[in-house]
């Protein structure tokens, strides 16, 4: 449990961990019943995302706990940007290992999260996901640096506090209770006595940095950055994406479309990959070639699959927060839009609101800077919704410039029975909503 990676990258001081275990858990209460599988499996941390029936669980070294606040795991991340569909990933690490991580509408399939040592190893794993999903099963690449789909830095771009590792906590089941209480009140004791000689020996007026740290400047090109790595979308921007996926071709060459995935990377665009079987017996590879349109590139899995890849230029503005709705006013209003279209809808999903933390700059003894008061306070939520193609379209037009859509997805059925909710194109959008506070 302790095979892990930590993949550091230049820029950012958060750290994507790879090489979980994750578990299966059933029942209410999922958070605690994950913190207590994670304490049976002896596990320092723990990943668990809100309502997931998944579990990441990792025994950290002593001195990679030091770094637990800045730990995001990098399987968690991978699956809530992959909310639709059987999607596995394939990454080549600096090292030359190979990271082998798959998820299922959003949840980390067990028996991934793997870091190989070589390819004929990641191989053998894809190999096992294939025969159990079939042509379900989507698979992407990335290199070590990679920018395209995918990405293991674009990873780390999406991460959200939801991703970050959490302590499980310390359990003694075989001490007795009363031989505990007395250990941890001379503990009490010694810190509550350690505690009040530094506070006499503290100067109040000492201030937290040193001279020549100027923490309003500091702070601003801290929120500059997170300013910019959002990309809010207007209206005309999630319609573009729906639209070049609704114009993607439903035969070529005697291959028919089955599905497609785009997702934003780090580079402004959107990275898409477009999955086709062989649905002609005299369907060939050249036959696919000879009609695909230019810009394309492929992979084929192996010999009556291929996908295809390419780009569509995105749109999106920088948030801006005094353009943003209140908390208050996404409940009223955004929210009751949204509700509107429910039942042209087959799911949707609104998670909690948190607020958006940002990782603090340091003064010259790399203590963290408080954030100033006049600094403007963001909220976040994720948003996913499901349904029709034809009813994407109809997406509240109050989403607009307050909604960074991350992942956009349609699924061919052509047995699908029809009905208002129902379509042989089924498509998913899911991004962040963001508020201000």
């Amino acid at each position: 449990m302790n095979d892990y990676v930590l993949l550091r990258f230049a820029g950012d001081a958060r750290v994507l961990v790879l090489g979980m275990r994750w578990h299966t858990i059933l029942g209410s209460r999922l958070d605690q019943r994950a913190r207590k599988k994670a304490r049976e499996a002896k596990a320092s941390h723990l990943a668990h995302a809100p309502g997931s029936e998944a579990v990441g669980v990792i025994r950290l070294n002593r001195a990679d706990r030091r770094l637990a606040d800045q730990l995001h795991s990098g399987a968690l991340a991978f699956a809530s940007d992959h909310r639709q569909g059987v999607v596995a990933l394939r990454a080549e690490l600096p090292d030359g290992r190979i990271w082998v991580v798959a998820a299922q509408a959003g949840k980390v399939l067990t028996h991934s999260d793997r870091v190989h040592d070589s390819a004929a190893g990641a191989q053998a794993a894809l190999d096992g996901l294939m025969a159990h999903h079939g042509d379900e099963l989507v698979i992407l690449d990335a290199g070590p640096g990679d920018l395209g789909e995918a990405s293991l830095p674009a990873l780390l771009g999406e991460a959200s506090n939801a991703c970050r590792l959490q302590p499980c906590g310390w359990s003694m089941p075989a001490i007795p209770r009363p031989l505990v209480v007395a250990a941890l009140g001379c503990v009490a004791a010694f810190l509550l006595r350690s505690g009040w000689d530094w506070y006499r020996h503290v100067d109040a007026g000492k201030t937290s940095a040193p001279p020549g740290v100027d923490p309003e400047a500091a702070w601003a090109q801290v929120y500059e950055a997170f300013r910019q790595r959002i990309r809010l979308h207007a209206e005309s921007d999630g319609l573009a994406i729906l639209g070049a996926l609704a114009e993607l071709p439903v035969e070529l060459g005697g291959w028919g479309l089955s599905s497609a995935q785009c997702s934003r990377g780090m580079e402004r665009g959107w990275a898409c990959r477009a999955r086709y079987g062989r649905v002609h017996r005299l369907a060939t590879n050249a036959s696919f070639l000879a009609v695909r349109p230019p810009g394309w590139s492929e992979t084929w899995q192996p010999m009556d699959a291929v996908v295809a890849r390419f780009a569509v230029a995105d749109g999106g503005q920088a948030l801006e927060p005094s353009r943003l709705r209140s908390r208050a006013e996404h409940d009223d209003k955004t929210i009751t839009a949204l509700q509107q279209i429910l039942p042209l809808m087959s799911g949707a999903t609104l998670g909690e609101t948190v607020s958006v933390r940002l990782e603090p700059p340091r003064d010259g003894h790399g203590a963290a800077l408080a954030a100033p008061p006049a600094m403007p306070a963001v909220s976040e939520r994720p948003l996913a919704l499901e349904g029709p193609l034809r009813s994407m379209f109809l997406i509240p037009g109050l989403l607009a410039n307050q909604v960074e859509w991350r992942a956009v997805s349609l699924t061919v059925d052509a047995a699908a029975e029809l009905s208002l909710n129902r379509s042989r194109l089924m498509a998913g959008m899911s991004g962040v909503l963001y508020a201000r506070d």
